[in-house]
């Protein structure tokens, strides 16, 4: 039996007890066997091994500075959104799963070291690359607690103190909404989510993705909206790759469709919607930025020069898992990771669409 098979039972089988308690139930004993009476489901290969870079392997290149889609856990094992996602599609495919640290899918894919790229911007299709799908959406977002009213307003932004970190994309946007007096500014996400914890601030603004995992640890917090448009992520493959193109997205839609997808995303992201673009906070003209002079797509350079990072640790429960893999170590041309501790990560977060690493530990996040 694979080791991440037996991960996946013991998700599958921990699904099922939080089920239990939501449902009232006095124990999940009742409802499911214990880990060593789960049988393994039986998977065979459903891609040809001549689509693929290793033969009954998925090569997934990812960026592995990604934090929280990807980082390293205490004991140097890859865990993260986009991890669990490459091991679910290897697990529907009926193959291992190899992962290879890039920052880019150019060089992987156009060079055959990589069967698919996960996390591809649409910016990122070009001479030999194709993106396809979406497997993540992003944006500037607010965190909080919601209002009576169920759904905050510009004009409820305008009336409260927000967190930001200082000199990030997000500053800039929240003075677009909210009075410069109303703004907070910290050092990085921590200290945001912190001073909201404290009572210091009414709302944390920052990267969707970054704020939805480190919102997971506080009580009352959930998002509560986007300030502005979202950016969407997919699936990179070799231009001329269609075959293994059209397996894998074969694949990614039975994950979607099967609900294993809004599994992984509830357990890395909370109760952070998969479409982003509809969450715009009423009121919100995310045109007003652009305006400025914010291109959020664009902020992606600003990180590599080493600005516009934020600092951020979750306690909380890491998943691992919907998936297969035997070989779950990255290698590639980016040796840093991120580093998450026992259940918790640790990371460093940004709030521009890239990130990086640092030679201790922490990185950013998209």
């Amino acid at each position: 039996m694979r080791r991440g098979t037996r991960v996946l039972c013991k998700m599958l089988a921990t699904m099922a007890c939080a089920t239990a308690v939501a449902t009232g139930c006095a124990g999940c004993s009742l409802l499911t066997p214990p880990l060593s009476e789960v049988q393994a489901p039986t998977v065979h290969q459903t891609i040809d091994n001549s689509l693929l870079v290793t033969p009954g392997t998925l090569t997934v290149a990812l960026d592995t500075s990604d934090a929280p889609q990807a980082m390293s856990s205490a004991d140097g094992e890859l865990v993260g959104y986009a991890v669990d996602v490459a091991r679910a599609l290897s697990q529907k495919l009926g193959v291992d799963v190899q992962l290879v640290s890039a920052s880019s899918p150019d060089k992987p894919i156009t060079s055959g070291e990589a069967d698919i790229y996960l996390g591809a911007a649409e910016d990122d299709a070009g001479s030999g690359v194709t993106v396809t799908g979406t497997y993540l959406e992003s944006a500037t977002a607010v965190f909080g607690t919601r209002p009576a009213s169920g759904a905050l307003t510009a004009d409820d932004l305008a009336a409260a103190t927000v967190g930001v970190q200082s000199g990030s994309a997000t500053e800039e946007v929240v003075y677009n909404v909210v009075p410069t007096s109303q703004v907070r500014t910290y050092a990085n996400i921590n200290e945001c989510f912190d001073a909201l914890a404290a009572g210091e601030v009414d709302y944390v603004a920052c990267d969707a993705t970054a704020g939805a995992y480190l919102a997971r640890a506080q009580r009352d917090v959930s998002f509560c909206g986007a300030l502005s448009n979202a950016d969407a992520y997919g699936i990179a493959f070799s231009s001329r790759a269609t075959e293994l193109a059209d397996d894998v997205m074969s694949a990614f839609s039975q994950l979607e469709s099967d609900g294993t997808l809004d599994a992984i995303r509830c357990a890395w992201y909370g109760d952070l919607p998969s479409n982003l673009e509809d969450q715009l906070i009423d009121g919100v003209d995310p045109a007003a930025a652009e305006d400025h002079g914010l291109t959020f797509d664009d902020d992606a350079t600003d990180d590599e020069d080493g600005a516009d990072t934020d600092t951020g640790t979750a306690a909380g429960t890491s998943a691992t898992g919907a998936g297969t893999s035997d070989t779950d170590t990255a290698a590639g041309d980016d040796s840093s990771t991120s580093t998450a501790s026992g259940s918790s990560a640790s990371t460093t977060t940004t709030d521009t669409s890239t990130s990086t690493a640092s030679a201790d530990g922490t990185t950013s996040a998209r």
